[in-house]
């Protein structure tokens, strides 16, 4: 097929160019070219398309009916590489995007909706789930990843990073003693969110570090669950902070050793690495790629 649309458009270009020396000249062929296409064409309907002479070409009848399918057959190819570089160009169609749950908190949900307006012919499909899994071999165009990547084929950008506080309910404060020292936290129960590293590590005064391994009975893979656990007094929270403003301003969560900064984590945008550089899903990593470091230099 790919070969007699090859033929069909070197037939086209012989009748509008009146040879086949300026077929030639035309596509940049030899002659003996442009003449074993159309012989083989002609071999393949079994008919003759011209009339040869050494003046002059002159389409047969069966000729011209064939001309007229090829002229069709050219123009929708045409009209479909025109179709798709409008597409490419005017930014338009499906994006399926999926994040974890707890980016609901913070200003992702904005940038999504800034996106949307932006580019108002794209139609987009927001899936949160805190599910650890492949979103894009799920059908996902683009997923937002938190904390640690797997290694993949897939490209990834970190798009912004999240600081994080270490907090605990009132009353599990009061039962074991408002912390001084991360070491008074290596016996405690923590929450646990099943994207993250079992262990947290901590940076304070003079650079000093350390590092807290996490244990404990109660652990999820939902932020907005793992909160709930933290309120309730089940275990210390290492949480980020759009999670637990709220409750750190209510005092239903109290921040402890404010001193010692936690590593904060990653967010990261992952696509598949065969995804074209003008394709809507880069237009949107690009977009909020753009809106981070526009709030990063305003702040």
């Amino acid at each position: 097929m790919i070969d007699d649309l090859r033929s069909m458009a070197v037939f086209a270009t012989v009748v509008a160019e009146g040879s086949f020396r300026g077929a030639a000249d035309r596509l940049g062929l030899s002659p003996s070219v442009i003449s074993h296409h159309v012989s083989r064409l002609e071999k393949r309907l079994d008919c003759a398309l011209l009339y040869r002479s050494t003046r002059r070409l002159a389409l047969t009848d069966d000729g011209r009916v064939f001309h007229a399918s090829c002229a069709r057959a050219l123009e929708a190819a045409e009209e479909g590489l025109n179709s798709m570089a409008h597409r490419q160009t005017e930014v338009a169609g499906r994006l399926r995007v999926g994040a974890p749950a707890v980016v609901s908190n913070g200003p992702f949900v904005d940038d999504v909706l800034a996106f949307a307006e932006a580019f108002p012919l794209v139609e987009l499909e927001l899936c949160l789930d805190d599910e650890r899994k492949n979103q894009i071999e799920a059908g996902f165009d683009v997923a937002i990843r938190m904390g640690w990547l797997e290694d993949s084929a897939l490209r990834a950008r970190q798009l912004f990073t999240m600081r994080r506080r270490l907090c605990a309910a009132p009353a599990l404060i009061a039962k074991l003693g408002m912390p001084h020292h991360p070491a008074d936290l290596l016996s405690w129960p923590w929450v646990q969110e099943t994207m993250l590293a079992r262990f947290i590590d901590l940076e304070g005064p003079g650079k000093a570090s350390f590092r807290i391994p996490l244990s404990g009975r109660m652990s999820t893979n939902q932020g907005q669950t793992a909160k709930r656990f933290a309120v309730a007094g089940t275990g210390a929270f290492a949480a980020v902070d759009f999670l637990v403003a709220q409750e750190l301003a209510s005092g239903a969560l109290v921040e402890m050793l404010p001193d010692w900064h936690l590593a904060s984590v990653g967010a990261y945008a992952v696509w598949p690495a065969n995804t074209s550089r003008n394709s809507i899903t880069m237009h949107f990593i690009d977009f909020l790629h753009a809106r981070v470091a526009a709030v990063r230099e305003g702040s």
